[in-house]
């Protein structure tokens, strides 16, 4: 195997949101871009302030494709799609299959704005950059 062969799959740390505003919801992503063949791959999590059990939501996994453009400084969109169980707060009983969808524009270096919506919160109009 090739050294340019290892070095085909690109490890992201990706966190969306309005970080300076309290109580927002905070998307983190842990990807593998993939630019061969277009992809984006692995696992989501959001965190918010809020009373337990929904302040944490775990999202795994989550894909989709990421598209060129050439738009000035946004050089990709890519969109995320996923499914994770969300238990219902007693005194109901038991759960269902939740979505979770987002879509981003971003420069080389992964930075630019999108939307994100779980369950029946959507998060509109936030930044994204690459951490770490």
């Amino acid at each position: 195997m090739s050294s340019s062969e290892l070095n085909a799959v690109e490890h992201v740390f990706l966190t969306a949101g309005n970080l300076g505003l309290p109580g927002a919801p905070i998307l983190n992503l842990a990807l593998f871009y993939n630019p061969d063949d277009g992809t984006v791959s692995g696992e989501a999590l959001i965190t918010q302030s809020i009373t337990p059990p929904h302040g944490r939501v775990v999202i795994r996994p989550v894909s989709g494709p990421v598209h060129g453009l050439g738009l000035g400084n946004a050089t990709r969109v890519f969109s995320l799609s996923g499914e994770y169980v969300v238990s219902a707060t007693p005194p109901a009983i038991g759960s269902y299959l939740a979505k979770f969808e987002a879509t981003f524009v971003t420069d080389n270096n992964w930075s630019g704005h999108g939307s994100f919506s779980y369950d029946q919160q959507k998060v509109n109009n936030v930044p994204i950059k690459k951490r770490g």
